[in-house]
């Protein structure tokens, strides 16, 4: 088997991980923003200031390179077989999976909050 092709399949499986993360964590952001300005309450500046598709796809595309290069080159001194290899894919993919769906549940609770006092009642 290809250990270039297993590591770059590492780096990327592993990346979903992050990835997950950060969107999760940035939506979930945004939320809290939208029920502070909806309540009139002090809203943190917001980090980064993306603004446009360019500069979010951008910084997207940027952070997927660095990240990926940088875990590749990790896979590539651990230079796992393929049965351990897969294995290690298995477990990141799992792994971000859970990330997405408890960060996205934490989501649902939190939109749930700010979108609540304006649902007509029956």
């Amino acid at each position: 088997m290809d250990q270039a092709l297993l590591n770059l399949v590492l780096a990327l499986a592993t990346n979903e991980i992050a990835h997950n993360l950060a969107e999760a964590t940035n939506v979930r952001n945004k939320v809290k923003r939208l029920h502070a300005y909806i309540n009139k309450k002090p809203v943190d500046k917001i980090p980064l200031n993306i603004d446009t598709r360019q500069k979010a796809y951008g910084i997207s595309v940027i952070m997927f390179v660095i990240f990926v290069g940088i875990l590749y080159g990790i896979f590539s001194m651990l230079n796992l077989a393929g049965n351990d290899a897969l294995w290690v894919v298995v477990v990141a993919l799992v792994i971000a999976y859970f990330v997405s769906a408890v960060m996205l549940d934490k989501y649902h609770v939190e939109i749930e909050h700010v979108t609540r006092p304006f649902m007509k009642k029956k």
